[in-house]
């Protein structure tokens, strides 16, 4: 994991750049992972919806590590209710990373003035009508 550190000497660039890409590439890789498991809660959630109405004794199909084993929903139920519990813990922590990690690169922007083609550039908003000619790092 790239760090920002205030007590670096002067990096390069391309140096810059490599950091700041990687940080855009973990974000994009959590990004989707979330909604990986956005998916997969969603699908618990069906079950669960589908099952919880049915008698407790009735014989009930689960897969587990691609195995088909037969239980009952009285089994079944609760560990799959736990299961989406624990999506629900996972998928909150992976959003706080990727808030920090967007923050980093929010802060990258700003210190070395990145600008990524086809986004607005992040201080037009607090140089509009200021005329500064700053130059910076296009990504």
């Amino acid at each position: 994991m790239s760090e920002i550190k205030e007590s670096e000497p002067e990096q390069s660039e391309k140096e810059i750049l490599e950091v700041f890409q990687a940080l855009r590439q973990e974000v994009t890789q959590i990004f989707t992972k979330i909604n990986e498991l956005e998916n997969e809660k969603a699908e618990h959630t069906l079950v669960i919806d589908a099952i919880k109405d049915l008698d407790l004794k009735r014989k009930c199909f689960r897969l587990i590590g691609g195995v088909l084993v037969e239980r009952t929903v009285e089994e079944v139920l609760p560990a799959v209710e736990k299961n989406r519990e624990g999506l629900t813990q996972i998928i909150a922590k992976m959003t706080e990373q990727r808030d920090a990690k967007i923050d980093k690169v929010e802060a990258m922007q700003k210190k070395y003035k990145i600008r990524v083609k086809g986004e607005p550039d992040p201080e037009d908003d607090e140089n509009v009508g200021k005329g500064t000619g700053n130059q910076g790092i296009l990504a």
